[in-house]
């Protein structure tokens, strides 16, 4: 399947802020701008959390400026701070990259340890590869431990996201409960998602969490929800090149290396 048949398939919709309709649907991804701009450097959006949030109760992002990792979880909007601290974001915050759902998963599956990042297509039963729509996910359970990153605000003239994360602040959570969110993103959507597993963390007690690195699970529950859908919101200074394949390597060397 070409890459235009994948999107056709997907039922990839592209709008402007002033074609948004505020209903969402059930099994459909909202987001934000692509990544393919947020790698780029554009880190100023147009529409706020609470427009966001029209969309969606679980999800990912950051905020204007790169300030912060972005968890939303039962419609509620977490920030993580450079120190990987969680604060309640505001509604009016805007931002430049965000992905949500209105979500509704399948029966829950049981995850037993040990578990690590690299083995959580297996463990939940879901392979991305040759797969024709994204999966959101949502985790809930004990972790040995989190490693999680965040970000200090930029400053304009804004750098490449990778420059941006070679700054980046990484935590380590030991012995914690908490929820993951994210999304699993097949090959075909590479510039406007980040390929594979993309997932955030927050603590239960919301005190910590941001953009997960790597986790040990001890033992916990993992629900997903195969999407069919995606509309994608394009700022007035963001365009999608289509059949563009965005080479993510440095940004994947950060993520490895830590």
């Amino acid at each position: 399947m070409s890459e235009l048949e994948f999107l056709n398939a997907l039922h990839v919709e592209m709008v402007r802020h002033r074609e948004l309709r505020p209903e969402s649907r059930q099994h459909e991804l909202f987001q934000t701008s692509t990544i393919e701009a947020l790698l780029g450097g554009a880190f100023d959006g147009d529409l706020t959390l609470s427009e966001i949030l029209q969309h969606g109760d679980l999800g990912l992002g950051t905020l204007n400026g790169l300030d912060g990792e972005l968890i939303v979880i039962d419609g509620d909007p977490w920030r993580a701070d450079r120190h990987c601290r969680l604060s309640r974001a505001s509604g009016s915050s805007r931002t430049p990259y965000a992905v949500v759902v209105p979500f509704s998963p399948a029966p829950p599956v049981a995850l037993r340890s040990p578990l690590r990042f690299a083995d959580l297509g297996q463990a939940v039963g879901h392979r991305l590869q040759g797969t024709k729509s994204p999966v959101a996910i949502r985790i809930d359970g004990h972790f040995e431990r989190v490693r999680v990153r965040s970000v200090a605000k930029q400053r304009q003239p804004y750098p490449k996201l990778a420059e941006a994360l070679a700054g980046q602040r990484i935590s380590g959570l030991d012995h914690v409960s908490g929820t993951m969110v994210g999304f699993g993103f097949p090959d075909a959507l590479d510039g406007i998602e980040m390929i594979g597993w993309h997932l955030h963390f927050a603590s239960d007690t919301r005190l910590r969490g941001g953009h997960v690195l790597d986790f040990g699970l001890g033992s916990g529950v993992a629900q997903l929800d195969d999407t069919t859908e995606l509309q994608v919101e394009l700022p007035p200074a963001v365009e999608l090149h289509h059949g563009a394949i965005l080479d993510q390597e440095a940004l994947r060397r950060l993520e490895r290396e830590g």
